[in-house]
């Protein structure tokens, strides 16, 4: 199962599309917990996640990750739009793979797109890899996704 964690900075619009496309994975089993990483939220955020049922945590990804629930984490922006068949992927690869992966976001075209796309994705990690890693999103991406799978 997996552990969702948001790193969110008084983000509710974006936050809230978020949590939407991630009910059905709740629904399906894969979801365990989602987790809100945000130092200071404001209250349209705590709103939200309390409507939701995720939890919201006043701290970073790292924090987020060692109350976490799940044997694998996905971090991702609060503005991620997942790929089309996206519980399917990544239920797959965590059910059969150990290595970390990039969720990556719908293919965009034109000439800058493969540079936001990789900016833009979300990681996917068993929690005992991560570690007690520090680091903001982008930063994670740079350091597991060189050699990661790419999902999407």
């Amino acid at each position: 199962m997996i552990t969702v964690i948001v790193p969110a900075h008084d983000s509710a619009d974006a936050l809230a599309g978020l949590l939407a496309a991630l009910v059905p994975a709740a629904v399906d089993g894969l979801v365990r917990e989602v987790i809100v990483a945000d130092g200071d939220a404001d209250p349209a955020t705590s709103a939200l996640c309390e409507d939701a049922g995720a939890t919201l945590l006043r701290g970073s990804i790292a924090a987020a990750a060692a109350v976490a629930k799940g044997n694998w984490l996905l971090i991702v922006t609060p503005e991620m739009r997942f790929p089309s068949r996206w519980i399917e992927i990544v239920a797959d690869h965590s059910s059969r793979a150990t290595k970390a992966a990039l969720l990556l976001p719908p293919l965009q075209t034109g000439w800058f797109a493969g540079r936001r796309q990789n900016r833009s994705a979300g990681l996917l990690i068993r929690t005992r890899d991560f570690g007690g890693t520090q680091g903001d999103l982008r930063l994670l991406v740079d350091r597991f996704g060189r050699g990661a799978v790419r999902l999407g």
